[in-house]
């Protein structure tokens, strides 16, 4: 009788220690795993929008070197809803977005310069939290395996 009363307890207390397990990858590993996701995409998209800022600079002073002398850059610019207006750009300058919505005129040079420091910090960060999401990932696996072990009443 005592024998099968000590096999429940250790039945049960198995069960309770695979429910803990559980509890943690659901609640703790997988909610990490997530944040880090969502981080990762966030600057991936900054890498992106970087990368889409250094195509125009580079393509607008292309196309505008190789207009005859005297003539000017002409361009439709979005405004919203589908409307476009036509502009007339200043190639000499060019307004980037440095953060916190706070824009600097920067040069064409200075422009690709803070495009390619920002890229560069960016894909280190980039980096980073893909090491952070294979390091949960690992956590995971090791509960899991923790688990089978605690089934298997290893």
């Amino acid at each position: 009788m005592a024998s099968s009363s000590s096999s429940r307890l250790i039945a049960q207390t198995s069960e309770e220690k695979v429910a803990k397990f559980e509890r943690f990858i659901n609640d703790v590993l997988k909610e990490s795993l997530r944040q880090i996701s969502a981080e990762l995409d966030r600057v991936n998209e900054q890498i992106s929008e970087l990368e889409d800022v250094r195509n125009t600079v580079e393509t607008m002073t292309m196309l505008a070197s190789e207009l005859p002398a005297g003539k000017q850059l002409k361009t439709r610019v979005k405004v919203g809803c589908d409307f476009f207006m036509q502009a007339k750009p200043d190639l000499r300058t060019f307004l980037v977005c440095v953060g916190l919505d706070y824009y600097v005129e920067y040069t064409k040079d200075e422009t690709l310069a803070h495009v390619q420091f920002r890229s560069k910090l960016l894909r280190q960060r980039a980096d980073e939290l893909r090491d952070q999401g294979a390091q949960v990932r690992a956590q995971i696996t090791l509960a899991l395996h923790c688990i089978q072990a605690e089934l298997q009443g290893l």
